[in-house]
């Protein structure tokens, strides 16, 4: 068989591979949380470093698996609030604002002031 019989009979039966472009039409579409997410990793990475503490010693206090704070650190778990409050108590840091943080630092209640 002669190349050119060869690469149109390849080429007759080669599946083209679209799953990069799914993954780009995803990576836009959640982009912005995706970018939050990766703010919050970069956080805890570097309050990790300063604090000396490593990913199990924040597994152990969050009550998880060191296999789910590596998924964390790598910038694209979708975070549940939950999470987020857990890590900020641990570690005593803020990771993300809401338009009354800053009343949970100076009042005992959980309702702002009036």
């Amino acid at each position: 068989m002669e190349a050119s019989a060869v690469y149109r009979k390849w080429k007759e039966n080669v599946i083209p591979d679209t799953t990069w472009i799914k993954a780009a039409e995803w990576r836009q579409e959640n982009e912005y949380w995706l970018d939050v997410s990766f703010d919050i990793a970069l956080k805890v990475v570097c309050t990790l470093r300063e604090k000396g503490m490593t990913k199990r010693d924040l597994a152990e206090l969050m009550g998880c698996s060191p296999q789910y704070i590596s998924k964390i650190l790598k910038g694209s778990e979708n975070l549940t609030l939950q999470t987020i409050c857990k890590m900020e108590k641990v570690l005593q840091i803020k990771l993300i604002e809401t338009p009354y943080s800053h009343l949970s630092a100076t009042t005992p209640s959980s309702q702002p002031e009036q």
